[in-house]
């Protein structure tokens, strides 16, 4: 078991999880609460891999890093977006 890997991931798994409670209470929009998540999972996933030693989650961890980027850039286009358009 990698105890720093471990350490990284419950901490940033935790503050995901603070920061998408405290946006949810701000009324941020869909995208974002699901974006931030899929970041959050994505964290869990790694600390549950590396404290139980799975050589075989790489593929679930690469498919899951695909699909947070993925909802990463549609969240900075809907805030470019919207950016543009409060501004106009």
């Amino acid at each position: 078991m990698n105890s720093l890997l471990v350490g990284v991931a419950v901490f940033s798994f935790v503050s995901h999880v603070v920061t998408l409670y405290v946006w949810y209470l701000q009324d941020k929009p869909p995208i974002a609460l699901i974006t931030w998540a899929a970041y959050a999972l994505f964290w869990a996933y790694l600390g549950v891999t590396a404290f139980f030693e799975l050589a075989f989650a790489t593929v679930g961890l690469a498919v899951l890093l695909v699909v947070v980027l993925s909802l990463t850039a549609v969240l900075l286009h809907h805030e470019w977006t919207n950016d543009r358009t409060q501004s106009a």
